[in-house]
């Protein structure tokens, strides 16, 4: 398989015509391209050809609206707002809200029972993130009704996204790819 560069607003148009979750970059542009995978042997080459990855023949069924939400967090991640973000805290932050912004009830419901062995993460005002550390340093999450504690490691900030978008039901490559860029 070979790898090929291409600017950010090339990746977000290929991105955008995903059709379902886990397909390749090489599939979407197979099809886009209309060319099979089944490629004419080349008479000019002495190499063999790679294998070419088949997509799953069982898809895993869909959420309502999970293609959607899928393509707005990506599209956050190759955002300029998000790449200017120098600090984890900024990142953390544009994710958090992100989610929310997608569907506020499942965040709700995965915040809830998101919380350290002393320390709530999460609350709807900031006094009660106060009462669970001295040094929680708590952020209102822009766009939303809530407060969450930042004085974290990465680490936990990480499993915090994890916790929270494994519960509403992303694929694992995008959670993975998300915490990865924090």
């Amino acid at each position: 398989m070979k790898t090929i560069e291409v600017d950010d607003e090339l990746y977000r148009y290929i991105a955008s015509h995903t059709l379902h979750i886990g397909e390749s970059a090489s599939d979407i542009l197979r099809r886009m391209l209309k060319v099979s995978a089944a490629l004419p042997a080349q008479t000019t080459s002495a190499k063999p050809q790679a294998p070419v990855a088949s997509v799953s023949a069982e898809p895993k069924p869909m959420v309502k609206g999970t293609r959607e939400r899928v393509r707005a967090v990506r599209e956050l991640l190759l955002s300029d707002e998000y790449a200017e973000q120098k600090k984890a805290v900024n990142r953390f932050m544009l994710v958090l809200s992100t989610l929310y912004s997608l569907d506020a009830a499942a965040f709700v419901e995965a915040t809830e029972s998101l919380h350290g062995r002393t320390r709530v993460y999460f609350a709807t005002d900031e006094r009660t993130l106060l009462k669970s550390g001295n040094q929680t340093k708590p952020k209102a999450v822009p766009g939303t009704p809530y407060w969450v504690i930042t004085n974290t490691n990465t680490g936990r900030k990480c499993s915090m996204i994890e916790h929270i978008m494994q519960s509403m039901q992303f694929p694992a490559e995008l959670i993975e790819k998300v915490c990865g860029t924090i």
